[in-house]
């Protein structure tokens, strides 16, 4: 387990701009897990990272209980924090939550979503195929989120929406890490056909029911590519 700590020779660390700079340290850390350069497993020390960025205690701390509120560090008592460890139980928890929020909101979705909707899902579709077959793995997990994002917005649940939104950037970071298992972006792109088809037929139990298998298969996938990746190590 590594312990993160300033480099002796490249003084503090510049933040990116944010309304508080509890909100930068929390933007700055956020973005070095979800990336992978803070380790699973790696220890935060709010001394370390109050030298590291030249702050003091207090909006290192607060950063750090906004991470453990998105489930991205774990903190114990007289122990610190560390990185969440990503393992296959957690992204199946996160799916979990996925299947039946998402769920919800593609079933709401199929008597809201108008005629421009259902264009501009087409017109991701075509861009997601040839991001596909030029192997952009970074275009396919954005215009894959794109395609949700579009469906949970003619929801009209903020709320919901929002709490998805805590962990799309790190189950896209995590796909982009391992991949995808040959012929499964070929199913998500039928699936998400027919997924379209429902929701412009305003049929909301087949949406539904199309859109709980697609969430079950990306979980499935995900879970065996990390796997595949471990034992690649």
């Amino acid at each position: 387990m590594s312990l993160i700590r300033p480099a002796p020779d490249a003084g503090t660390t510049a933040l990116p701009f944010g309304s508080t700079v509890y909100q930068r340290v929390h933007e700055h850390l956020r973005a070095e897990i979800i990336a992978g350069r803070l380790a699973s497993g790696t220890r935060l020390k709010i001394q370390d990272l109050a030298t590291r960025y030249g702050l003091s205690h207090m909006p290192v701390r607060e950063a750090l209980q906004q991470l453990q509120g998105e489930g991205l560090v774990v903190m114990a008592p007289n122990r610190g924090a560390t990185v969440r460890r990503m393992d296959a139980r957690f992204v199946r928890n996160l799916f979990g939550i996925r299947e039946a929020l998402e769920g919800y909101l593609t079933r709401l979705a199929a008597g809201a979503l108008a005629g421009e909707d259902i264009a501009r899902l087409r017109g991701i579709q075509a861009e997601l195929r040839a991001a596909h077959a030029t192997r952009d793995i970074q275009a396919v997990v954005r215009l894959n989120r794109a395609f949700h994002r579009t469906i949970e917005a003619a929801s009209g649940n903020d709320e919901a929406i929002r709490l998805l939104d805590l962990h799309s950037d790190l189950i896209g970071a995590l796909r982009t890490r391992v991949g995808y298992r040959p012929g499964r972006v070929e199913t998500v792109l039928a699936e998400h056909d027919a997924l379209v088809e429902a929701l412009a037929a305003g049929d909301a139990a087949a949406a539904g029911a199309i859109h709980d298998r697609h969430i079950r298969g990306a979980r499935d996938d995900i879970v065996a590519a990390m796997a595949e990746a471990d034992d690649a190590t």
